[in-house]
């Protein structure tokens, strides 16, 4: 999951701060992405270098840290849009998508269709090349037909199962 793609979203919709971010957004998905505070904090000082973010305000509480609530700038909104759109160009596996897909709203549906057609695309070239490479195994020594076979059928049903997982996000899409 692209942490800063996930950050510029929800700052699109509104102001945070880090922590605030981690604790109401972030919660629900801790257990299949962990984020530790300190890859929180160093995205957002990033991201603040960049001009893609700006510092709204700083609050100084009685023997507590300062608590520093961030909103995006308008080179901010720019760069996510392109960024969704270089992880779908980009696209390896699902779980590259993750951060984007919350974001969708953001981004021209013609034209992140068309992305997906063409990563769908990539995808079945992929899973044609597994299974037209050597179905018997005959270049492989004995010892190793079996886990070879195991390996080759997991990338097959990976592939397809991603080429599933984006026909339904194109038709999520295009509705």
């Amino acid at each position: 999951m692209s942490l800063q793609i996930f950050i510029l979203g929800i700052l699109s919709e509104g102001e945070h701060h880090p922590y605030d971010l981690k604790k109401q957004v972030l919660k629900p998905i801790d257990n299949s992405f962990p984020i530790n505070d300190g890859t929180l904090y160093y995205n957002f000082e990033i991201l603040n270098k960049k001009g893609l973010i700006r510092k709204i305000k700083v609050v100084q509480s009685d023997n507590r840290p300062e608590k520093t609530t961030y909103g995006i700038t308008e080179k901010g909104r720019e760069a996510l849009v392109e960024e969704i759109y270089s992880i779908f160009q980009n696209f390896t596996d699902v779980t590259s998508l993750y951060s984007s897909l919350l974001f969708l709203d953001k981004v021209d549906r013609k034209k992140l269709a068309y992305m997906i057609e063409e990563a769908i695309e990539r995808l079945n070239k992929r899973k044609l090349l597994i299974e037209n490479s050597d179905p018997e195994l005959s270049t492989v020594p004995d010892s190793q037909k079996i886990p070879v076979g195991l390996i080759s059928d997991h990338a097959y049903h990976s592939v397809q199962n991603d080429i599933n997982w984006l026909h339904k996000l194109l038709l999520e899409v295009r509705s």
